[in-house]
């Protein structure tokens, strides 16, 4: 990025420079806000896990235990 704000520094002024600055003020926002290492990581929340979480997964299995 350092390049182009190179080039476009040396540029005459004018509405092309004008639009390659604009360009440039994009492209750093656009960059800064995709950056996953913008912020800090951090772990997700996962909720406790339930027996009723399993039924969808278990068929005709019951997800406390056997019944007999």
């Amino acid at each position: 990025m350092s390049a182009v704000r190179t080039r476009v520094e040396a540029m005459p002024p004018g509405q092309a420079r004008t639009e390659a600055e604009a360009w440039i003020s994009w492209a750093t926002a656009t960059v800064e806000r995709l950056d996953p290492l913008s912020t800090p990581p951090r772990l997700l929340d996962v909720p406790e896990p339930r027996a009723d979480d399993l039924r969808p997964f278990l068929g005709h299995w019951n997800p406390y235990g056997p019944t007999y």
